[in-house]
């Protein structure tokens, strides 16, 4: 199978991805790039809302829902707009054709960089990450299909819990849906795309927000969104965590959106009510992608907010009423700051799940955050290099929201990857169950639009050195000449931006991407399926009735059964709710024969085959509690006959319980 193959399913990905965002955009008068840049995040709330309500109304999860949802939406947007009277400008005044051509090829490159990565790293369309949460991911996509209803509210019922955010989820049952594709082919598909197209172009549009409408710093944006080791590709490799991964992808253009409500846009502010309407419109599908990337833009923009309030309340406060009318907005500051708290506070795992420990001293924290390596990578010097010129460029340029950002994720990072054990550090990276790796997938959020200044910088320098050179070597007469100096400045672009990719694709994307196709690749040793235990799962189909409840160790990947071959499996995801009569058969199917309670668990479940894929379990079976052991040599024990093998992969059916 080759990713050509599945051109159709690419197409299908985008149109879900821009199509219903871009239509509630556009009637709300965007235009331009911020058409382009909101649609993916709009189609994101349109999806994950849309799977919540299409149940309460009736509606199976469909195409349809999503399209009923598009055109509810669209009544909204049109009587918002003549209630509130808003235009949000497409570009700001300077732009023009050769800014919007920037903007392109920027993308472009990005789409390409990240593509090559990502498709190296899956190497196959239908490859399987082979990690613990993706049994859960891709049986829950089938847990959408089975059921027609993709809400929030519902998807955690395969594991016994409650709300789940779905988003990632939804979107790839509906691709599924509309174009037959396997689940992990659908998954995969989305995203490439996810990664090659809707990460850049909010990197992209963060940058116009951050540098203004400079064609060096979009261009330079699209190369520096495929600089780094810690996203997109850290996303797919550990974990394996697609809703994270879905969420991060929209953070950069929800941030920059957010600096524009506060009116801090380098291109001048953009009316208020209309750009706070859009964030807003934003913020469901970002948290449905998952409820942490909404809880980083508080660090986000935490500066930028106080910084708001700061000129709001002193420069805009008459001085007759400075004092009356600045102790009700220090009272709204603080009932602000203790909402955010209680989110931060609120929404969280459970303190239990937050196990994660520090992997490294501070020193290296420190090294790792100022160096872009990620953790425990080889540094990306190019991206240091322009994050420290693009440091004094915000310092000088007094972009102080931008600076505040950047240290709160540094104390972020520094804690999760280094701090003490304890109430502070929970309080502080809890939201990511401390772990380490997750708060390394942010920094590049905050590291980008720094190292677009330094790039942008670095550009402004080139051109006046190449001013001064000319003037010096070529004649007064020749001097000034629009064919050469276009001619001029074009070769040392080309030049420039070309020299920028070679600097940034080196080792620590090298070692990203061979890191996550560790956990692509299906060999006789991979953690959660190899080859044998595939081509039995691809024969369970014919060879296991659609109604028969199939038994195995999820560890062993035996439950992805559900996902890969449409039989249902005991225990769906490694972590879910497991009932006693489950346990029970877990732990003694194999003395079925001489133990009566046994059968009457099996034909209560309506258990009736197993799938053995022998002692090989993923994560080496760290953190497992449930005893598989009565599912250990069920043919010696006459419980079970063999149905097929293919190398130590085995599917039993029960005969012992007369089913």
């Amino acid at each position: 199978m080759s990713w050509w193959s599945e051109a159709p399913a690419f197409f299908a990905a985008l149109t879900l991805l821009f199509v219903p965002g871009a239509v509630v955009a556009w009637v709300a008068g965007v235009r331009g790039f911020l058409l382009y840049a909101s649609a993916p995040t709009l189609s994101l709330s349109l999806v994950a809302s849309a799977a919540i309500v299409a149940p309460v109304v009736g509606l199976d999860w469909s195409a349809l829902a999503l399209a009923a949802a598009t055109a509810a939406a669209l009544v909204v947007v049109l009587t918002a707009r003549k209630t509130l009277l808003w235009k949000i400008p497409a570009l700001s005044e300077k732009a023009g054709v050769g800014y919007r051509r920037a903007v392109s090829l920027g993308l472009i490159i990005a789409a390409v960089l990240v593509a090559v990565r990502m498709m190296g790293a899956i190497a196959q369309p239908d490859a399987l990450s082979q990690t613990f949460d993706n049994v859960f991911h891709m049986n829950a996509v089938q847990f959408i299909l089975d059921h027609r209803s993709g809400s929030s509210f519902s998807v955690g019922d395969m594991t016994g819990g409650g709300f789940y955010p779905a988003a990632w989820h939804d979107l790839v049952s509906l691709l599924s849906q509309l174009t037959g594709a396997s689940i992990p082919v659908a998954a995969n598909v989305i995203n490439v795309c996810v990664g090659a197209v809707v990460w850049p172009a909010g990197c992209v549009y963060l940058a116009q927000v951050t540098v203004g409408s400079r064609p060096a710093a979009v261009i330079a944006a699209g190369v520096l969104s495929a600089a780094f080791g810690a996203y997109p590709l850290l996303m797919v490799d550990f974990g394996v965590l697609y809703p994270n991964f879905l969420a991060l992808a929209l953070l950069p253009f929800v941030w920059a959106l957010g600096i524009q409500a506060f009116r801090f846009s380098a291109d001048g502010p953009a009316q208020p009510s209309a750009m706070w309407f859009l964030f807003l419109a934003t913020l469901p599908g970002l948290a449905l992608s998952h409820p942490s990337g909404v809880l980083t833009l508080l660090p986000l923009l935490a500066a930028a907010a106080v910084i708001c309030w700061w000129q709001w309340n002193f420069r805009c406060t008459p001085r007759s009423g400075i004092w009356r009318w600045g102790a009700a907005r220090v009272v709204l500051l603080v009932a602000a700051g203790a909402v955010c708290v209680a989110l931060w506070k609120v929404v969280r795992p459970p303190e239990a799940a937050a196990t994660w420990p520090p992997v490294a001293t501070w020193t290296d924290a420190i090294w790792d955050f100022v160096s872009s390596s990620g953790i425990d990578r080889p540094e990306s010097w190019a991206v240091m290099a322009l994050a420290m010129v693009g440091l004094g460029v915000a310092a000088r340029s007094k972009r102080y929201w931008l600076l505040g950002a950047y240290a709160a994720v540094a104390i972020l990072f520094f804690m999760a990857v280094a701090g003490r054990p304890g109430r502070i550090r929970t309080f502080l990276t809890g939201v990511w169950y401390n772990d380490p790796q997750r708060l390394a997938a942010i920094v590049p959020i905050v590291l980008l639009p720094i190292a677009v200044l330094g790039a942008a910088f670095c550009w402004d320098g080139l051109k006046r050195l190449l001013v001064k050179t000319r003037r010096k070597r070529i004649r007064i007469k020749d001097y000034g000449s629009p064919a050469l100096t276009i001619g001029v400045t074009s070769v040392a672009a080309v030049v420039a931006v070309s020299t920028l990719i070679a600097v940034t694709q080196q080792e620590n994307l090298d070692a990203a991407q061979t890191s996550a196709a560790r956990n692509y690749a299906m060999g006789s040793d991979a953690p959660l399926l190899d080859s044998g235990e595939m081509a039995i799962l691809e024969r369970v189909r014919e060879e296991v009735p659609p109604d028969a409840v199939v038994v195995g160790n999820p560890w062993t990947g035996s439950s992805l059964a559900y996902a890969l071959s449409q039989r249902q499996t005991l225990q769906p995801h490694i972590l879910g709710a497991v009932s006693d009569e489950a346990l029970y058969v877990f732990a003694h199917l194999n003395m079925a024969a001489v133990d009566t309670a046994v059968c009457a668990a099996v034909r209560d479940l309506e258990a009736e085959y197993v799938l053995d894929f022998g002692d090989r379990q993923v994560n080496n079976g760290e953190g497992r509690t449930i005893d598989y052991q009565g599912l250990d040599n069920l043919k010696e024990s006459g419980v079970a006959e063999v149905v097929d093998s293919q190398d130590g992969a085995t599917l039993y059916r029960i005969t012992a319980c007369g089913i």
